[in-house]
């Protein structure tokens, strides 16, 4: 092996260090962690629609009521969901849950710094350096053959981890995977190396054969076009393949909205709410919607005003969906006070880490967590385990 074929293989132990010996087992749960790429503005999402400070910073793209459906009241007086959501909205006292204000000390403005602190669990103070979720997957499963997938093609969510991750942009990579070993050596290191190899290919293989058992499956309801509810369908061939991962990793991209934010939101707004909805639709036709858990996330919100060109700049607190058949519907946080805005941002009004203890403690049902510390009171009924 040459020196580059080793920094290859090296590289790819970043997806995690030794595999337990163990086959894939079924785990009756499944977390479904979703990136809003390019953040999300929250604020217009769930919209203080009559509040005077909301249309003083935000003139020409503010929500108006005819542009929202009616979900709650909060500090700021009445809160509307974006009408390009419309459809969840009823769902808000079903399986649907949005919390707000979410955000963390010293927000980091730049995307690729602030992803790797909410994927870490960290904050602008201390960066962590392993994914939250690996911490918490390899507590909760120490031996199973692979804890987490990601399905838009990086790994960065399971940084540094210990278990196995494995990263594809569609699961038909998968096809035709046949396991194989690397020849034994008395090197240490190209040992581990081979060994990491031999794993890998093992768990990629058997995870090959058990979706072969559902090549002929079809969702009982379409799911709508696009890349979202692609990475979606290929959730939901994992799950009724029974392969058991616990973790899976998709991606909507787009929401940087620096300019034109009133069109481009809707439309993507639009496209999550139709892809949310037939997942949801087809778990519950599947029967494992009570074993399932989304919830998204990103690297930031935006500014509280909006700028020169219809749109925001980079800001802080966000608001977050999570829906599934265990998780109690409703409003969970505060509202960011729109009258209390430093140097023109709204500050988080919840550690968006409360959402890790809530679904370590709640969903995996673990006794000691690293996110212990950020347990919140408000979000104490979100999740039945």
């Amino acid at each position: 092996m040459d020196r580059r074929s080793l920094l290859r293989l090296t590289a790819g132990m970043a997806a995690g260090a030794m595999l337990a010996p163990s086959s894939l087992a079924r785990t009756h749960k499944t977390l479904v962690l979703l990136h809003l790429k390019g953040a999300n503005d929250g604020l217009n999402t769930l919209a203080p629609f009559e509040s005077d400070d909301y249309h003083r910073i935000r003139p020409t793209i503010g929500l108006k009521s005819g542009d929202i459906v009616g979900v709650g009241d909060s500090s700021q007086g009445p809160l509307g969901l974006h009408q390009a959501m419309g459809a969840l909205a009823d769902l808000l006292s079903d399986d649907v849950a949005l919390v707000q204000g979410m955000g963390y000390p010293q927000q980091n403005r730049s995307h690729f710094k602030s992803i790797q602190l909410w994927e870490t669990g960290s904050d602008g103070r201390r960066a962590n350096r392993s994914g939250w979720v690996t911490q918490s997957v390899e507590q909760a499963f120490p031996d199973l053959q692979i804890h987490g997938v990601s399905l838009e093609g990086s790994l960065g969510l399971f940084t540094e981890g210990n278990g196995t991750y494995l990263s594809m942009a569609r699961l038909n990579q998968m096809r035709d995977l046949k396991a194989s070993e690397v020849a034994a050596t008395t090197n240490p290191l190209l040992q581990m190396v081979n060994q990491r190899n031999n794993d890998l290919s093992r768990a990629s293989a058997e995870l090959e054969r058990r979706l072969g058992s559902v090549q002929s499956f079809r969702p009982a309801v379409k799911m709508p076009w696009g890349e979202l509810s692609a990475q979606l369908s290929d959730v939901l061939r994992l799950i009724e393949a029974d392969a058991g991962i616990p973790v899976l990793h998709v991606q909507l991209d787009g929401f940087d909205t620096h300019e034109n934010q009133p069109n481009r939101q809707a439309r993507l707004l639009g496209e999550l709410t139709q892809c949310l909805i037939a997942f949801r639709r087809n778990l519950i036709a599947m029967g494992r919607w009570d074993d399932t858990l989304l919830t998204t996330y990103a690297e930031f919100g935006r500014r509280a005003g909006e700028n020169g060109s219809r749109g925001t700049d980079h800001g802080t607190a966000n608001v977050h969906l999570t829906m599934g058949g265990r998780v109690n519907p409703g409003l969970y946080g505060e509202h960011p006070d729109l009258g209390a805005l430093v140097d023109g941002d709204m500050q988080h009004s919840m550690d968006y880490r409360a959402v890790y203890q809530a679904i370590c403690a709640n969903w995996w049902q673990l006794r000691s967590t690293p996110w212990a510390a950020f347990s919140d009171p408000r979000l104490a009924t979100l999740l039945r385990g």
